[in-house]
């Protein structure tokens, strides 16, 4: 359980990952690391996460590094992640405390309920 590997949607310039289950600060920091590098690599800017499947997440306190992190690439007029809410109400709570850590930054991050919603945000 924990992190798919990142891909680039077949249909649109978005960068996707799935987290799932119980998911150790060591594979979302991996998995953070993946998807930026990605990024990077490709200039897709646009991350979709859809968590609806995550459970369990490490402490909301090891976010803001990772916030910190990503605003410091400079890169916060075009980075977008749209998260799909996770089913599992403690996992929303992490969800939406990462949208909020990202709006006191700049940063663009939302969290949907919806993958279409995600998806159209994303491409707008």
């Amino acid at each position: 359980m924990g992190a798919s590997v990142p891909a680039v949607m077949p249909d649109y310039p978005i960068i996707e990952a799935q987290f799932f289950g119980r998911v150790t600060k060591e594979a979302a920091d991996e998995a953070v690391h993946e998807i930026l590098l990605m990024a990077a690599q490709l200039d897709v800017w646009n991350v979709l996460t859809d968590c609806t499947e995550l459970l369990w997440t490490p402490p909301i306190t090891n976010l803001s590094p990772l916030a910190d992190a990503l605003n410091d690439l400079g890169v916060a007029d075009r980075f977008r992640q749209a998260l799909i809410k996770p089913q599992d109400v403690t996992a929303a709570v992490a969800v939406g405390f990462w949208e909020t850590l990202g709006a006191n930054r700049g940063l663009a991050i939302r969290v949907f309920r919806d993958r279409a919603d995600a998806i159209i945000w994303l491409t707008s």
